[in-house]
């Protein structure tokens, strides 16, 4: 982890250390989707960046558990981690999207004649699909674009936690966006995915009487 105020230059002594990073920024998003090499992909970054989903829990989804007709676009989740015992069956979790995303997700499925059963993005290690990726090759893209837009890797986690930073950010209570990324303890979150933001972190140093 580097660059800690990405706007800021760091130090001198400091250049080269270990520095607690910030999560993503708008900027670096935009820069980060608009390098990307395929629809594909940036559908992939923009469902990441819209819902906070985990990365099998995207790749697994089938066009069967997507309602697109409008006016509302909504996708139908099975969380990847629950606490075993806590549920005997199968729970699927709605979580709305922009509608704009709405529209692509539906033309997306249209225009590659997917089966309603298949996933959307997911293609299985074995499965030789060039509109299909693996969690692998999500990653490699994902890397490699994010060193040559922005100057660093980027994981697809990393939209979890820029998922969270901007509910919070927006006076969402650190509960509701627990929930929203289907976590089972508030404390996961505050742990794993908040980041105070450079901006945010100027604004209380600043703010406190001398």
């Amino acid at each position: 982890m580097t660059l800690a105020n990405r706007a800021t230059p760091l130090p001198p002594a400091l250049v080269g250390a270990e520095v607690a990073q910030d999560t993503l920024t708008q900027d670096e998003y935009e820069a980060f989707k608009a390098a990307l090499p395929s629809w594909r992909d940036r559908l992939i970054c923009m469902m990441l960046r819209n819902t906070g989903l985990r990365i099998n829990e995207l790749l697994s989804l089938p066009g069967a558990h997507c309602a697109l007709g409008g006016p509302s676009y909504v996708i139908h989740v099975v969380r990847s981690k629950k606490r075993k015992g806590i549920e005997t069956t199968t729970v699927y979790e709605p979580i709305y999207i922009n509608p704009g995303l709405g529209v692509q997700l539906r033309d997306y499925i249209r225009g590659n004649n997917y089966t309603m059963t298949e996933p959307i993005f997911g293609g299985g290690d074995n499965q030789r699909d060039a509109r299909k990726i693996t969690q692998r090759g999500l990653r490699f893209i994902f890397e490699k674009t994010g060193r040559e837009s922005i100057g660093r890797p980027i994981s697809p986690k990393a939209f979890r936690s820029f998922f969270v930073q901007t509910m919070v950010d927006g006076n969402v209570p650190m509960a509701m966006a627990s929930k929203m990324v289907g976590h089972e303890d508030i404390r996961t979150t505050q742990a794993h995915y908040y980041v105070l933001s450079a901006d945010r972190r100027r604004a209380i140093g600043e703010g406190i009487p001398v």
